[in-house]
């Protein structure tokens, strides 16, 4: 037999008829294959509701809990102000009057600080809604459709952070021609893409202080208040940078996401940020162990940060843009090394200072 393929041609009617029930009989393989996924679908449908239903019973209790605990304590505490207000003014009416303007004060500001907290947390979320509408646009291939979107993100942004120089190179950039999901492509590499860069000078800056704070202090204690304070100060200026500002009260549930999702990530990704070089032997000869305790803790602002990011970019990162902890890691040990290289020499001279004296 020959070793070369047969060849078929469209004339060979033969082929035609074999090729015709193939297709026939891989349609109908499918056509059975959704049948038997419906009707497990249905089945599934079946079993849900009274999962849901339970599930729904349980959230219920335990969203009314938080609310009717703090409507409970806030009349508590009126009714007791009030009281209270009224017993000093019928003992002198100028003490209640004063103590009753400080009490009204306190009410309005911290109204006021309620209402901003509601805000900034409904903003938040319209940002997690916004990043759901751009990946669902860039799995499209729709027209017309990112334009509009993409003006209000502008207008939002340009609300706390000038941008008219990448507006502009946006606007250079993108033509009619191109669909939603190349113009979403462009506005992140020009727009988002110049935040980007200002929010990993944040986070370098913030990390870098963190690690150098608690390479100097003495107090455990201390370390902590200064991870929580830079690492709240960090949040709120990245958040403020995408647009999407936090208040003190907000950005507690930003910062639990933030942690949800650090704990979220996997131990090989967690090694990899972290970098194997920290847990050499050249590092650990070269620095002391408050100096490895501060690059560990400025790892770990640097990783608050890069998921604060994840979570107010309103267009998602793709593999080749999403950042990485290693563009932070060598200023964080350049810092905590400059730190350490001087006080050693502070010591040194000290120490020269103190044999010649003796």
């Amino acid at each position: 037999m020959s070793d070369k393929p047969v060849k078929f041609y469209s004339k060979d009617k033969e082929h035609q008829k074999a090729e015709k029930l193939l297709r026939e009989s891989l349609a109908q393989a499918e056509q059975e294959h959704q049948l038997v996924q419906s009707e497990g679908a249905e089945d599934e449908l079946e079993e849900l509701p009274k999962l849901k239903g339970q599930s729904k019973k349980k959230s219920l209790l335990r969203r009314l809990f938080w609310p009717a605990l703090s409507a409970f304590v806030v009349i508590a505490a009126g009714y007791e102000a009030i009281q209270f207000v009224s017993s000093l003014v019928q003992t002198h009416w100028l003490l209640g009057s004063v103590v009753g303007v400080i009490a009204g004060a306190v009410v309005v500001s911290g109204g006021y600080m309620l209402l901003k907290g509601w805000r900034a947390r409904r903003r938040f979320k319209e940002r997690q809604q916004q990043q759901k509408q751009f990946a669902a646009l860039l799995h499209k291939n729709s027209y017309g459709q990112a334009t509009g979107k993409l003006d209000n993100l502008s207008a939002e942004i340009d609300e706390f952070v000038d941008i008219r120089e990448l507006k502009q190179q946006y606007q250079k950039r993108k033509q009619q021609v191109h669909n939603d999901q190349e113009l979403i492509q462009i506005y992140s590499n020009t727009v988002l893409k110049g935040l980007d860069k200002m929010a990993i000078d944040i986070i370098t800056k913030h990390a870098a202080e963190a690690a150098a704070m608690v390479a100097l202090s003495p107090l455990a204690a201390a370390d902590m208040a200064l991870v929580a304070w830079r690492g709240s100060k960090m949040i709120e200026q990245l958040s403020h940078l995408y647009g999407c500002p936090q208040t003190a009260l907000s950005r507690l549930e930003m910062t639990k996401k933030v942690f949800k999702n650090m704990m979220l990530a996997g131990a090989s990704e967690l090694a990899a940020d972290a970098g194997v070089e920290l847990l050499g032997k050249g590092l650990t000869a070269t620095i002391s162990t408050k100096a490895a305790q501060g690059i560990g803790v400025g790892l770990l602002v640097a990783r608050m940060g890069l998921q604060t990011m994840h979570l107010c970019r309103p267009v998602v990162f793709d593999a080749n843009s999403k950042p990485k902890l290693s563009e932070i890691r060598k200023s964080i040990y350049s810092k905590v090394a400059g730190l350490v290289k001087s006080a050693s020499g502070a010591d040194n001279a000290v120490d020269k200072k103190e044999q010649g004296k003796s």
